[in-house]
């Protein structure tokens, strides 16, 4: 019965991901109608832009590699250093990932600072939270509004209609693949 979870929730995480990655991109990528147009049109109604912009001198700079230096990510997690999600983000190019082991001041910088927070249920925010993570995370997104907070656990089971989790932007499960974190990221960044 155990495995039909793991599939349910691996599914479940590869269209969370997806998401996110979507969303992402979008956020910190302008759209072409902002993109600034000095173009010149010949007769044919061709237009020819001359736009070069320090953003455009390299075509190694494609815009998730923008969105990965941009994009500040933080993991709340009591375990997090067995944990190695971090690891694995910050290889995949995602330089300005942290993770901290709870967050006692909801204005502490690391949280002001960061665009995605991802919160464990258990073991964090106990000090503040009678719901641990689950109170957190929601007090994070009641101040916090634009930024994007994501719950993840271990736990496969849980009260999945509990008004805070449904007040979070996605959630996860721990032992999704490193993937399903990375489309996740993408898609908010």
């Amino acid at each position: 019965m155990e495995n039909n979870y793991e599939w349910i929730f691996s599914g479940i995480g590869v269209l969370i991901i997806g998401w996110v990655a979507t969303y992402l991109y979008k956020k910190f990528n302008k759209s072409e109608d902002e993109k600034s147009s000095s173009g010149i049109q010949n007769s044919n109604n061709i237009t020819i832009n001359n736009n070069v912009s320090d953003t455009q001198t390299s075509n190694s700079e494609t815009p998730l590699k923008k969105s990965k230096e941009k994009c500040h990510i933080l993991f709340i997690d009591d375990q997090h250093t067995d944990f190695k999600m971090v690891s694995i983000l910050k290889k995949a190019g995602w330089v300005n990932t942290k993770a901290i082991k709870d967050l006692t001041d909801l204005d502490d910088y690391k949280a002001s600072e960061a665009n995605i927070i991802f919160v464990d249920i258990n073991g964090v925010g106990t000090q503040m939270f009678e719901d641990q993570g689950l109170g957190l995370a929601a007090a994070l997104k009641d101040k916090y509004p634009d930024k994007t907070i994501i719950l993840y656990s271990a736990e496969p089971t849980g009260n999945r209609f509990n008004k805070k989790l449904r007040k979070v932007d996605e959630s996860l499960p721990k032992n999704a693949e490193p993937y399903e974190f990375i489309s996740l990221i993408e898609q908010y960044s």
